[in-house]
């Protein structure tokens, strides 16, 4: 692919480019579930309870404790901030991408596995879960290197491949609960029964290292019948699972096609070459009668993502699970038309010139409309950009050159603007963050915070001293009008407050943003009709 001085240097800037893209984000504030998830961290951080988790000094059971220690771990190092809540999980992020490679490069070959890689740390949603963290983040990492190592325990038989195929998975069912072993159970017990490898099944170790998963998994366990009783297992291996799917624990919003359209451009910009990949693959699996080499990722992709479309409550972050094992089809394909297939690849190079196309036009209305000017670092690194693309578009005579790399260029260049420009300014309209820094600079000794009304965590995060929560109206009237007291509300909760008729001190109003409603926020003429008044009242 380096073929000469010029790509080479393209592609050294490129990866430079991708390393400023992940560190740029850490610094980005946290919002609505990662606000939550750097709340639970501080809290095991501060009171050092690893096991009997915690949110404003309640009781919590929503999440496994994984990413909560890992988060702890980063602010014993370098304080409680942004970057030290996402730089540890930015960490494992890495090894996921290690990790993918070492699948791939065990079910194929090794350029397989260096495709794999690469389309990965070049995605929108590697991207964005990098930034914005979810339990999610750390459970796709886990779950791609027990994949790798069950792959090559299938092949070697190995002891040391089985010991960390199960650790692997006993890490991501602490990362985000049973599903962090149902998707490596669909993907290799799968494989073992299509290719009718049954007395493989009667190995021991597959029993026993179902056992060592959940030693590694039983501090989640413990903590929950602490705090919860045996209603705390059957909420962490049923009503959190189960009960998503059915819609029996959260509201249903059932979309039968949510994650194709969801994957147009959580994938982006590998998202068409991966649907033009899994047509190739489930034609050959038809002409060849269901025979091929691997079936690891056609049970891995696909049940789950079947159950995924079938069930009644569904956001984008549920699919990054099966990312790796999508990237590993893709790769795949990519490789076949690299190797044989001259039409295929024409049809894969028409593809993805219509994708840098689209990600080109989507840089222009980005920087020129939809958001104000970004810095000149911006200006810059598009135009070199742009310039390097239509460099390999007509000078490169390398197929896989020509075909990937103008496709990440674009990507980079978008994702850099998102990360440095568009992110920092959607993200500065939530208002909890700003009122939670005013307090820290402005309330004397011995003064307290309030939450009031208001059902995200941010405001805990950011505080410090720890606001407190006010559950009920009958809390709120105990604190309201007391000297030194601050509460910070949204609009209807403010109108309580201003009820009894008591003076405040000072009251300062915030324009938010509710991130569900980000949709008409992006368009700038109905920007500020999506702002809702949040306040910060000290008396």
């Amino acid at each position: 692919m380096l073929e000469n001085r010029t790509i080479k240097i393209i592609f050294f800037a490129l990866t430079g480019l991708a390393l400023a893209i992940y560190f740029s984000g850490l610094s980005i504030d946290v919002t609505r579930d990662a606000g939550k998830y750097a709340t639970v961290s501080k809290e095991v951080f501060q009171n050092g309870n690893f096991i009997n988790l915690t949110i404003h000094g309640e009781p919590y059971d929503q999440k496994p404790p994984l990413l909560f220690w890992v988060g702890a771990l980063g602010f014993s190092i370098g304080g409680i901030s942004n970057f030290w809540f996402k730089f540890p999980v930015l960490l494992l992020v890495f090894l996921g991408f290690y990790s993918a490679y070492g699948l791939g490069r065990s079910l194929y070959n090794r350029r397989v596995g260096l495709l794999t890689a690469f389309m990965l740390a070049f995605s929108l949603i590697y991207t964005l879960y990098s930034m914005d963290i979810h339990t999610d983040t750390p459970l796709q990492v886990f779950i791609t290197f027990a994949l790798w190592q069950l792959s090559e325990f299938i092949q070697t038989k190995r002891n040391k491949n089985w010991i960390l195929g199960f650790i692997g998975i006993g890490f991501a069912m602490l990362s985000k609960g049973p599903i962090g072993a149902a998707i490596p159970a669909f993907a290799v017990v799968g494989h073992i029964l299509l290719k009718k490898d049954f007395r493989f099944l009667k190995d021991y170790r597959w029993y026993a290292g179902i056992l060592l998963a959940f030693v590694i998994v039983s501090p989640a366990l413990i903590g929950l019948i602490n705090q919860f009783g045996w209603d705390g297992i059957v909420f962490f291996f049923w009503d959190n699972n189960v009960g998503r799917l059915t819609g029996t624990y959260v509201k249903p919003n059932h979309d039968p096609i949510f994650y194709v359209h969801n994957l147009l451009y959580l994938f982006l910009p590998w998202s068409l070459l991966f649907f033009a990949s899994a047509f190739m693959e489930l034609k050959t699996l038809i002409s060849n009668k269901f025979k091929t080499s691997e079936y690891f990722t056609f049970t891995g992709i696909w049940i789950f993502f079947i159950i995924l479309n079938a069930s009644r409550s569904q956001l984008p972050n549920y699919i990054f699970g099966i990312v790796p094992l999508i990237a590993v089809l893709t790769a795949k394909w990519v490789d076949i038309a690299l190797l044989r297939k001259s039409q295929l690849l024409k049809v894969f190079r028409s593809i993805q010139a219509v994708v840098v196309a689209m990600l080109w036009v989507a840089v222009g209305i980005i920087a020129l409309y939809l958001f104000p000017i970004p810095e000149w670092q911006a200006t810059i690194i598009a135009l070199l950009g742009l310039t390097a693309t239509i460099y390999i578009f007509r000078k490169s005579k390398t197929a896989i050159a020509r075909l990937i790399l103008p496709s990440a260029i674009a990507f980079a260049c978008l994702a850099w603007l998102l990360n440095t420009d568009v992110f920092p300014y959607i993200f500065s309209y939530q208002a909890p963050p700003k009122a939670a820094r005013f307090y820290n600079e402005n309330a004397a000794p011995g003064e307290k915070l309030y939450n009031f009304h208001y059902s995200q965590f941010e405001l805990f995060f950011y505080s410090e001293p720890q606001a407190e929560q006010l559950s009920s109206n009958e809390e709120m009237k105990a604190v309201a009008g007391k000297k030194g007291n601050w509460i910070f509300t949204d609009d209807e909760g403010f109108q309580l407050i201003s009820a009894l008729k008591l003076e405040p001190d000072t009251v300062i109003e915030y324009q938010h943003l509710y991130l569900n409603r980000g949709g008409r926020f992006i368009n700038p003429k109905t920007r500020h009709d999506v702002l809702q008044p949040m306040y910060l009242i000290k008396y």
